[in-house]
C-alpha cells in the first residue's frame, strides 16, 4: 500500500518510492528507486517514453500524465523524479471519496490522460486503479507509462485483470481500443462501486447498463463498447463528450446506483421503525427528562434522603449516614466515616482533620479540596474521591466514552471541555459548569486542554493505567432547576475496554455513554487506511451494560447515549448527501437544537448504508440516544522535526463538538428547559 504522509516510503515493485517533505514547486513529487536490473530497464524505458510524450506534446504536457522530472543513472540505484500526486486508486478500497461534484471531472480526467498517451500512437495496455492516483485539488494522474507500448506492437505477457476488455490477452498488437474499453470499466467502478464480470460480452455490458445506471454512464460505456459492427469512440471523443455543457444534472449529485439508493432507504426506515419500539417501550427522552430532573430512574432509598439544593456547595449535614458507591471499583462507602483527605501547598493529600478551617466559607472553600479516600480491591488501587460527588441530591453522571484506540475520543473530550467551561457559551442552554474538583479539573486543563487547544498539539495515546480513574469531573447546574449533577467522564486506552477483569468493573455502573466512531475505520468510508473493521469496544461494553443492567421485560438497555461520527472533516467534499449538509451548515446552527432529531436519522442512515452497521448496535440498544457529526480538530496533524506533531494554524478548528454532550445532559435530565425541550422534541423521538 502506498502511504500517504509527506516523506513516507513505501514499495511499488519493482520500485521503491518515496514522497519527498519539501517540494521544488507546487506539487509534491515522489523519487523512485530501482530495486534489481529489471527495474533498471523499466525506468529507463519510462524515461524514454516521458520524452516520447514531451517531444509531442510539448509545453502542453497534460496534467493527467506522471510527468518525469529528473532521472539519474549515474550509479545504482538509479533513480527517477516524478510528479505525482495523492493516493493510489487501489488503496482507497472503495471510490466513495470521488463522487461528489468532480467526479465528472475526474471521470474526464482519465480519458483526458489515455487521450494524451495515444496522440503519439502509443498505448497503454495496463490501465487500472493501480495505475491512477487521484487528489482531491489536482485531479486524476495515469502512472504505469514504464510499461506503454507502440500501436501494433505486441502487449507484454502479464496476468489478466478486471479491467481487461472481452476478448483480450497478452501478445495481441496493441490498440487503443483496449484503453478506451479498459478505462470505460474503470469509469464504470468509480461511478457505481461495481465491477463488470469478468469476460461479460458486449451484450451483457449493455444488459447491465439499463439496470437503473445514470444516463451518462450508459452513454459513455456504450461509446466504449458499440454493439454490432460500430466504431469505438476515441478516447478524445469521450473526454470531449463528458466536458460538453456541463453534463447532465445526475453528475453534480453522488452517482447512487438503484441498489446504494435502496441501502439508505432502507436505513431510514430501520431509523423510524427503532424510535417506534422505543416509544411503544415507554423510553422516550422526554418522558425520561422528567423522571431524572426529580432524581435516578428507580433511584436507591438514600438518593431520595438527600435534600435537593440551589446552592452549589454542599452541607456537611446532608450527606451523614450515607453509602456510596465508589464509581471507580464499585466498592462501597461509608462517606461519613471514611477516611478524608485535603490538598495542601505541595499538592501533596494530609488528612482533613489536620487542617480545619475557621468560618464557613473558609470551610467550604476546603471541602472543594477534599477526597475520600477509597482503599479499591484486590485489582485496583486505593485512589480518591471527590467529597463534593454524592452532595447535590441528584445521581452522579458517569460518562463513558466508547471508542477503540486513534479514534479520536481524547481530542473530542478536550473539545467538548473546552466549550463547556466558557460561561457565555453554556448561559445560552440554561447551564452552568464548574470543577467538582480543583485538582484534577486544573491538571487536565494545564495537559491536556490547554496543549491540544491553545497550543494546536496532537494529543498522546491515552495511558493504559493500572487504576480506571476519571479523565475530570464537572459540576453542572440547571439555571432553570437550580438541581446540580455531578459529571465525571471515564475516557481510557480503547484497548482496555475490551478487558474482563475486575479492574474495568466500573463499565456496569455507567449512566451515559458517548460512543466515537472512526471513519478511517469504516472500510471505503474515506480512503484513508487504517485498523479498518468494526470496534470490539463497542461490542465489550454492549455486553457488560446488557449483562448488568438488562431487563428482560423492557427490550432496552436503561442508558442514553450520544454516538459521534468525529474526524468528519474528512467527509466533506465527497458526495454523501446524507450528511453534507450538516458538514457545511453555517457554525450558528450548532447551537439550534431542534435539529438533532434529524442529525440522527441522517448519520443513522449514512452508517448503516455504507458499511458502518456494526457501530450503530450499542446505541440501537439503549432506550435514548443521538446520533451526531463532529470534529475535534477540523485537519489532520502534521509531523514536526521534533516533538508531537501539530494542526495546521488555519484550519484548526472545533466544529459540533458541543452538541453531543448537550443532547446527553437532556437525555440524563442534567439539562431541562427550552434546551432540552428543543433535543427531546414534543413528540419524545428517540435516534
Amino acid at each position: 500500500m502506498a502511504e500517504s504522509g509527506e516523506g513516507a516510503v513505501f514499495d511499488e515493485p519493482p520500485y521503491r518510492t518515496r514522497r519527498l517533505r519539501r517540494t521544488p514547486g507546487r506539487h509534491p513529487v515522489m523519487v523512485q528507486e530501482a530495486v534489481g536490473r529489471e527495474a533498471q530497464e523499466r525506468m529507463r524505458r519510462h524515461f524514454e517514453l516521458s520524452g516520447v510524450l514531451a517531444g509531442f506534446h510539448g509545453a502542453r504536457l497534460p496534467r493527467q500524465l506522471v510527468q518525469v522530472l529528473a532521472y539519474d543513472d549515474s550509479s545504482p540505484p538509479h533513480r527517477l523524479l516524478i510528479d505525482r500526486r495523492g493516493t493510489r486508486l487501489a488503496d482507497l478500497g472503495s471510490p466513495d471519496p470521488l463522487h461528489g461534484p468532480g467526479l465528472r471531472r475526474v471521470v474526464q480526467d482519465l480519458f483526458e490522460a489515455v487521450a494524451a498517451v495515444h496522440g503519439p500512437r502509443l498505448v497503454h495496455g495496463r490501465i487500472g486503479p493501480e495505475h491512477l492516483w487521484w487528489d482531491a485539488a489536482d485531479g486524476l494522474q495515469l502512472s504505469g507509462l514504464d510499461g506503454a507500448v507502440r500501436a501494433g506492437e505486441p502487449l507484454p505477457d502479464r496476468p489478466l485483470t478486471p479491467w481487461d476488455p472481452p476478448g483480450f490477452r497478452p501478445g495481441l498488437p496493441a490498440g487503443a481500443e483496449q484503453d478506451v474499453q479498459s478505462a470505460a470499466l474503470v469509469a464504470f467502478w468509480i461511478a457505481t462501486g461495481e465491477t463488470v464480470p469478468r469476460g461479460a460480452s458486449r451484450e451483457h455490458l449493455h444488459a447491465l447498463l439499463d439496470q437503473g445506471h445514470e444516463d451518462w454512464l450508459r452513454e459513455l460505456v456504450r461509446g466504449a463498447f458499440p454493439l454490432g459492427h460500430g466504431r469505438y469512440a476515441p478516447a478524445r471523443e469521450l473526454a470531449r463528450r463528458l466536458a460538453a455543457d456541463g453534463g447532465p444534472a445526475g453528475l453534480f449529485e453522488r452517482p447512487f446506483a438503484e441498489q446504494a439508493r435502496r441501502r439508505e432507504e432502507a436505513a431510514r426506515a430501520e431509523f423510524r421503525a427503532l424510535r417506534a419500539r422505543r416509544l411503544r417501550a415507554g423510553g422516550g427522552r422526554a418522558a425520561t427528562a422528567v423522571r431524572s430532573a426529580g432524581g435516578a430512574e428507580a433511584p436507591p432509598d438514600w438518593w431520595r434522603r438527600l435534600r435537593l439544593r440551589r446552592h452549589r456547595e454542599p452541607d456537611p449535614g446532608a450527606v451523614r449516614g450515607l453509602v456510596v458507591e465508589c464509581p471507580m471499583c464499585l466498592r462501597d462507602l461509608a462517606w461519613d466515616t471514611a477516611e478524608r483527605v485535603v490538598l495542601d501547598e505541595a499538592r501533596g493529600m494530609v488528612p482533613e482533620r489536620e487542617r480545619t478551617p475557621a468560618g464557613d466559607e473558609a470551610r467550604n472553600a476546603q471541602l472543594a479540596r477534599t477526597y475520600v479516600v477509597c482503599p479499591g480491591n484486590d485489582d485496583v488501587p486505593q485512589h480518591e474521591i471527590p467529597y463534593r460527588y454524592p452532595s447535590f441530591g441528584t445521581e452522579p453522571v458517569r460518562v463513558g466514552l466508547v471508542g477503540a484506540s486513534t479514534t479520536g475520543k481524547s481530542h473530542l473530550l478536550a473539545a467538548m471541555i473546552d466549550q463547556a467551561r466558557k460561561p457565555t457559551v453554556m448561559a445560552r442552554f440554561g447551564l452552568r459548569a464548574e470543577a467538582l474538583d480543583p485538582l484534577h479539573y486544573h491538571r487536565y486543563l494545564t495537559e491536556t486542554v490547554t496543549p491540544f487547544i491553545d497550543g494546536r498539539q496532537e494529543l498522546r495515546a491515552t495511558v493504559d493505567r493500572p487504576d480506571p480513574r476519571y479523565s475530570t469531573g464537572m459540576v453542572v447546574t440547571d439555571e432553570h432547576t437550580g438541581r446540580s449533577h455531578s459529571v465525571i467522564f471515564f475516557d481510557v486506552a480503547g484497548g482496555r475496554l475490551e478487558r474482563t477483569g475486575r479492574d474495568m468493573d466500573f463499565l456496569n455502573r455507567l449512566n451515559a455513554l458517548l460512543c466515537v466512531v472512526d471513519p478511517t475505520r469504516v472500510p471505503g468510508l474515506t480512503g484513508q487506511r487504517s485498523a479498518a473493521g468494526r470496534d470490539p469496544a463497542f461490542e465489550h461494553v454492549r455486553q457488560r451494560l446488557r449483562q448488568q443492567l438488562a431487563d428482560p421485560a423492557v427490550p432496552f438497555l436503561p442508558v442514553p447515549c450520544a454516538l459521534v461520527v468525529t474526524k468528519s472533516d474528512l467527509l466533506r467534499f465527497r458526495g454523501y448527501r446524507e450528511i453534507d449538509g450538516w458538514l457545511h451548515e453555517q457554525p450558528d446552527a450548532e447551537g439550534d437544537l431542534t435539529t438533532v432529531e434529524r442529525e440522527s436519522e441522517d448519520v443513522h442512515a449514512f452508517l448503516q448504508a455504507r458499511g458502518g452497521a456494526d457501530w450503530l448496535q450499542l446505541p440501537g440498544e439503549c432506550r435514548w440516544s443521538t446520533l451526531h457529526l463532529a470534529s475535534a480538530t477540523g485537519t489532520p496533524p502534521r509531523e514536526q522535526p521534533s516533538g508531537p506533531r501539530l494542526f495546521d494554524e488555519k484550519a484548526f478548528r472545533q466544529q459540533r463538538v458541543l452538541r453531543p454532550l448537550l443532547a446527553l445532559f437532556a437525555m440524563r435530565g442534567v439539562m431541562t428547559g427550552p434546551a432540552a425541550d428543543a433535543v427531546l422534541g414534543t413528540g419524545e423521538h428517540t435516534a
